[in-house]
């Protein structure tokens, strides 16, 4: 419904106009009514009409100085005039100014209910112009930012250096901010861990993607002088950033920190940093293949890390490992494999745990640590093939779906967490039909009981007569997994059924489980769960 506004110092007329229209049945609803310019005025600030109505002479402010106070302020409204005779002049002076038509006076019902009508239709006809040219608008905006953005990833993904006349040309052609001065490039990643815990699906990685690039844009602002672009990409963001004279690696660090800090806050994801070294324009493609390069470090380091091209050591490519390196890796897999032919579990447990350290030790890459992973996890499946049991098929797709989640894991404790679990699965499957060793039966029966208290390998072999490596074997052998991991992981699972009751506390639970130290708890849940004990309870639900 359009609003009209009805201005008239006639009381008489003024009424008229009021009641002799069906006025709901033209769309319109009376906004009010005026005796004068000032009083119209007072009503259009809390409310504006679409259609003003108004006499030219009138006490305190005239219509037409009415209309001129509207205009200055830039009021979207169609004014209608009501004049005499006498008055015609100032009417055709009034439609110079902007008015749509005028009623001369005395007048009929009929003439203003089709003078107002043709204001409607005029206003329609405008504000569609208007929403029309508003959305061509918004459209070459997102047009000119999306080759803006195509642009600059030729500029970074370039195999050869640009000249400074092409970079120059481009910043002029489409609006780059950016100088000749030196700059570095910059990308930011979602930690997809974090993106998981909090539930968030493929459908609404769009809307968190935009609502990261405003944060981010804000949370930059002017750190870098202006002068920064930021790209949204399909799995990442890339900020080029203007590098200010001197500026250290404290001082990047320190100009990127409340980015972190504000995605955390407002929308509870963590995100890795690399940064490429700074650069002339013109060798921008090798910043930012510093900054991607340099970002593998999480993978050793763990997620919401800030890592700087030029702070680590770069992998040995697989080349230069010594072979010395190479005899003794040999060696060590043929020991896992002989342990594992041998039944030997607990060879098998500590062989595989050296092995994952080994990948540490000597910074192996990323891609050659997941081929180990799949072969190790092949290994199995082929173990468990050969076994013809009845439970080989289903055993054999839970294995598939273990290698499927190697490449996912995204730090080297969430791949060794994986592992753990893929050798206590393999143990556990290869003693389905078993019974563990009395005293590990016997043991976990304390753990049972005992899991809240200051339970220990110590105190468990004292209770059961044995040595404490004698029982660490022992447990590895019929377990597949170190006492340590066992107790933590059944704690943790204790932890998430008391979370399913309604108002439990973190710190509360953490106590009932075994955990006197809150922040110890909160580690080994995320270790064990892949989020924390809050995104936990979110999920289920509390």
């Amino acid at each position: 419904m359009h609003k009209l506004l009805i201005v008239e110092d006639e009381p008489a007329f003024r009424e008229g106009i009021l009641t002799m229209i069906d006025w709901e049945s033209e769309d319109i609803r009376i906004l009010g009514t005026a005796s004068n310019g000032r009083k119209a005025l007072e009503l259009m600030e809390l409310e504006q009409p679409d259609i003003l109505l108004t006499d030219i002479r009138m006490p305190q402010m005239s219509g037409l100085e009415l209309i001129a106070e509207v205009s200055g302020r830039g009021w979207d409204l169609i004014p209608v005039l009501l004049t005499g005779h006498s008055e015609f002049e100032y009417a055709q002076q009034a439609v110079k100014l902007g008015v749509l038509d005028y009623i001369l006076k005395p007048c009929s019902p009929k003439q203003v209910r089709e003078a107002i009508a043709r204001a409607k239709v005029k206003l329609i006809y405008t504000r569609s112009q208007h929403q029309q040219v508003d959305r061509l608008e918004r459209q070459w905006n997102a047009n000119v930012r999306a080759i803006k953005e195509d642009r600059l990833m030729k500029w970074l993904r370039a195999a050869k250096p640009r000249t400074m006349a092409e970079c120059l040309a481009e910043i002029g052609e489409y609006g780059i901010k950016l100088t000749d001065n030196p700059a570095l490039v910059i990308v930011f990643r979602f930690d997809k861990k974090a993106l998981n815990a909090l539930s968030y699906t493929e459908s609404d990685l769009p809307l968190i993607r935009y609502a990261a690039a405003n944060i981010m844009e804000e949370s930059i602002g002017d750190r870098f002088g202006g002068r920064h672009e930021l790209l949204t990409l399909e799995d990442q963001f890339v900020l080029i950033a203007g590098s200010p004279d001197g500026l250290r690696h404290t001082d990047i660090q320190e100009r990127l920190e409340p980015i972190q800090r504000n995605l955390s806050t407002f929308l509870k994801v963590s995100i890795s940093i690399g940064v490429g070294g700074e650069t002339q324009l013109t060798h921008l493609h090798q910043s930012y293949r510093d900054a991607q390069e340099v970002l593998s470090q999480r993978f050793f380091h763990g997620g919401k890390g800030v890592f700087l091209a030029g702070d680590t050591v770069e992998s040995a490519p697989a080349a230069t490992l010594t072979p010395k390196f190479q005899e003794d890796f040999a060696d060590l897999e043929q020991r896992i494999r002989e342990a594992l032919a041998a039944s030997n579990y607990s060879d098998f447990v500590v062989e595989v745990e050296e092995w994952l350290h080994t990948f540490k030790e000597q910074d192996l890459s990323i891609r050659r640590i997941h081929l180990h992973s799949y072969a190790f996890i092949d290994s199995l499946i082929r173990e468990i093939k050969a076994a013809n049991g009845e439970l080989v098929k289903e055993a054999v797709k839970q294995f598939e779906g273990f290698a499927e989640q190697v490449q996912h894991q995204e730090t080297f404790e969430e791949l060794s967490t994986l592992l753990t679990v893929v050798i206590q699965k393999f143990v556990e499957y290869r003693h389905t039909k078993k019974q563990p060793h009395k005293t590990i039966q016997y043991v976990l029966c304390l753990i049972d009981e005992k899991y809240m208290t200051n339970l220990t390998l110590k105190s468990i072999a004292e209770e059961v007569f044995i040595s404490q490596s004698h029982l660490s074997t022992l447990f590895r052998q019929e377990m597949g997994i170190n006492f340590l991991d066992y107790l933590h992981q059944y704690r943790i699972e204790k932890a998430k059924q008391l979370f399913k009751h309604e108002g439990s506390k973190v710190y509360t639970v953490a106590r009932e489980v075994g955990y006197y130290d809150e922040a110890h708890f909160v580690r080994f849940f995320k270790k064990w769960t892949g989020m924390l004990p809050s995104q936990y309870k979110k999920q289920i639900g509390f």
